[in-house]
């Protein structure tokens, strides 16, 4: 009977051993779910940090965006810039008219070359022209319209008018200089007169109905300022002038 108080002793720290080790096993599976929980709580921690780091990244690569968008806004802003610049170009307009004997021609003559009869043309045109220079590199361009009569008298004689282009294909202001203006060619190149002879001219004298002209006279004009109004009467009947204006 002395040995039952041992088997109850041994007993005893089984038992204690038992709950020692429920209550540590308890302990571990709080630990692991602690840690589970914080895990997953870290999981969704690093989630929503990448999740807000994505969104940032967005919002930035928004803001790099909308940088982008700034940066083209600018360089439309220059290219507009530019077009304003265009409109501070200084611009230009005139009026001319011109007179001169040219156009069809002939004349009659004996055989001994004395002349009998002859025919001559004159012309005259009137019309505008605009054109402008751009003051960073003292050159521009332009262009112009007039309307042209011819008349013809003498032996053979006609009438015709008609309207025409040209281009002004450089205009300059070389360092703040003269302005000067380039007439370039007219469209139509050439014109003709509807002749009605009342003889035959001598072979080799007449020009024809058909001729050349000159898109305004003369095709250069040189001037020191503006406003300023030119008038030329020069010999062979010839006489020209111009009125030119600046308009910005």
């Amino acid at each position: 009977m002395e040995q039952r108080p041992g088997i109850a002793t041994i007993a005893i720290v089984i038992v204690i051993i038992v709950i020692v080790v429920v209550a540590g096993a308890a302990t571990y599976s709080l630990a692991v779910a602690t840690s589970t929980s914080t895990s997953s709580a870290g999981q969704s921690s690093v989630k929503s940090s990448i999740s807000t780091g994505s969104s940032r990244q967005t919002s930035t690569a928004g803001m790099a965006t909308a940088g982008m968008a700034t940066s083209a806004t600018t360089i439309t802003s220059f290219s507009i810039s530019s077009t304003a610049g265009s409109s501070s170009l200084k611009t230009y307009t005139a009026t001319f008219n011109f007179s001169l004997p040219l156009g069809p021609s002939g004349e009659l003559t004996f055989s001994n070359n004395d002349t009998v009869k002859v025919y001559r043309s004159a012309q005259s045109a009137s019309g505008s022209f605009t054109f402008f220079i751009n003051p960073a590199n003292y050159s521009g361009s332009g262009s112009g319209q007039g309307t042209m009569t011819v008349t013809t008298t003498g032996f053979c004689s006609g009438k015709t008018t008609f309207p025409y282009t040209f281009k002004i294909p450089d205009a300059t202001d070389i360092l703040g200089g003269n302005i000067t203006v380039f007439m370039g060619d007219p469209t139509p190149a050439n014109f003709t007169v509807p002749l009605t002879c009342t003889a035959t001219p001598s072979p080799g004298s007449a020009t024809g109905d058909t001729f050349p002209f000159l898109s305004t006279y003369p095709n250069e004009i040189s001037v020191a300022a503006v406003p300023v109004t030119v008038i030329q009467h020069l010999a062979g009947n010839i006489s020209y002038a111009f009125t030119i204006t600046p308009v910005s």
